[in-house]
């Protein structure tokens, strides 16, 4: 029997989401380091093969974004509304993002605090996701390349600066307290046409 598309596209997304949740977990309780390929295959119930069908290697569990992550983050930009400040619109959409994906990135930051050699990392949110925002942008602001791209940096590295200093303690309201403080520090910085 061959499943449809939609039936096979809902059972990677299951399957990815399992790995995902079983792999954060060992972490969190173990440390990064302590846990293997081959001890996610056996929690998860799959195989190695399955296991790299979906992920790169150990880092990419903690890192990748969901597989529909690409269509919540176009659905948060779409929402914004036409003629806000593009600086406003990045604040927005990030802690639209974070707040939807609030429990993955609580497990993150724990998966963190207990595997020192991720806690330089600054990968946390996945790449597409910049990639997304920039292309949105570009339709959004009256901004030449470089000008846009250091926008673009300048709310990446908000975010990026913010989750080291983020106790998950505080959940992820902690964590957008950080993100509204440091948007607010940057903002007298940017030109007004792009903050008003």
């Amino acid at each position: 029997m061959v499943l449809s598309s939609p039936v096979r596209e809902r059972k990677k997304r299951e399957t990815w989401r399992l790995v995902h949740a079983v792999a954060l977990r060992l972490m969190t309780e173990r440390g990064f380091d302590a846990v293997s390929v081959d001890d996610i295959v056996a929690a998860a119930g799959i195989s190695r093969r399955t296991f790299f069908n979906y992920f790169a290697g150990k880092e990419s569990v903690v890192f990748d974004p969901d597989p529909d992550d690409p269509a919540l983050w176009a659905m948060l930009l779409a929402e914004r509304p036409a003629g806000e400040p593009l600086w406003s619109s990045l604040r927005e959409v990030l802690i639209g993002y974070t707040t939807a994906v609030a429990d993955r990135m609580l497990l993150q930051r724990r998966v963190r605090l207990a595997s020192p050699e991720l806690a330089g990392c600054s990968r946390e949110l996945a790449d597409q996701f910049w990639v997304a925002v920039r292309d949105w942008a570009a339709g959004h602001a009256d901004l030449d390349n470089l000008r846009l791209d250091l926008t673009i940096n300048a709310a990446r590295t908000v975010l990026n600066t913010s989750c080291p200093h983020w106790d998950a303690d505080t959940g992820i309201t902690g964590l957008h307290e950080l993100v509204r403080a440091g948007f607010a520090f940057v903002t007298p910085s940017l030109p007004e046409r792009i903050t008003s």
